[in-house]
């Protein structure tokens, strides 16, 4: 298995978040980042991402007024 360092995670996080802000595909651009990283196993850096941009993107609705409701 290989090491993926946290600033690759934290550039996935914020790929991922840009890419909802455009209403990309977030897993394409996923994939695409690991190939420029030569990274192997993208499924684990867009699992890992994906997890804490959940996270931010929910304390950026809750900042922006969101009802509750719409946050998990």
């Amino acid at each position: 298995m290989s090491y993926i360092s946290e600033n690759q995670i934290n550039q996935a996080i914020e790929l991922i978040i840009n890419t909802r802000d455009f209403c990309g595909d977030e897993m394409l651009a996923i994939i695409d980042f690991c190939q420029d990283e030569n990274i192997q196993d993208w499924r684990k850096v867009y699992r890992i991402a994906n997890f804490r941009a959940n996270h931010r993107w929910n304390e950026y609705k809750k900042q922006a007024g969101v009802n509750p409701k719409y946050c998990f």
